[in-house]
């Protein structure tokens, strides 16, 4: 059975998505293989997460790979899909040819999102190619996954009532708080489940149960064709 492809994208920088992505990696590795890809060229702060990790710790079922470009980036999902149980792409934080690429080869996107209405109307734009995308990669999943929420705030709760009818994308129900567990064990090359914050732990292993469950009723189907991702993110 071919890789599971989950893509964290946003059109904006510090959303969290590379921090998703990690945690989420490391918590897939624990039973399965997992390759992430991270996209965010030059920064490649996952890459980057990744080497220090490797310097302190022996890693199991994880890697990393870095794609440059489109090219790069179609040859590693095509090269992986056999090897590896889920492939984790770390998108860019705008709106690029990558970007639309990330959402052709996906079975699952996730967009990360504060509870704020700026970032609500900032991600408008991004819902809109999502629903374009979907019309050609009809198998296409995607989730808000909701970061740094406020519990038990009602303009938390309003914000979301609010992203949902906007952006006419569902949530996935565990949200993530906003906890500086995420950020530093990060820049230790950890993730919170070698952390001291357990309410973390429990929000990353909620959200990947949560990501699993979607993943689970998909049917088996084949990542589109490489001309048929070349020609959607050329926006054509």
């Amino acid at each position: 059975m071919r890789a599971k492809i989950i893509s964290f994208v946003q059109m904006k920088g510090g959303a969290g998505k590379t921090t998703l992505c990690a945690n989420i990696a490391s918590t897939l590795s624990d039973s399965a293989n997992v390759l992430m890809i991270d996209t965010d060229y030059p920064q490649s702060s996952l890459d980057t997460w990744f080497q220090i990790r490797n310097e302190k710790y022996e890693i199991e079922n994880l890697q990393v790979a870095t794609a440059k470009n489109l090219a790069q980036l179609q040859k590693l999902v095509r090269d992986n899909l056999d090897a590896y149980d889920y492939i984790l792409i770390d998108g860019h934080p705008r709106i690029t040819n990558i970007t639309r690429a990330v959402l052709m080869l996906s079975d699952l996107s996730l967009i990360p999102l504060s509870p704020s209405q700026v970032e609500v109307w900032s991600t408008k734009h991004l819902a809109e190619i999502v629903e374009e995308a979907k019309s050609v990669n009809t198998h296409l999943e995607t989730r808000l996954c909701w970061n740094r929420y406020r519990v038990r705030t009602n303009s938390a709760e309003a914000v979301v009532a609010e992203a949902k009818q906007l952006l006419k994308i569902d949530d996935l129900p565990a949200k993530l708080g906003n906890r500086v567990a995420y950020l530093d064990s990060f820049a230790q090359g950890l993730t919170v489940a070698e952390w001291h914050d357990q309410a973390a732990k429990m929000e990353i292993w909620s959200l990947t149960s949560g990501i699993q469950r979607v993943l689970s009723k998909q049917a088996n189907h084949r990542i589109k064709t490489e001309a048929q991702v070349d020609k959607f993110a050329k926006g054509k």
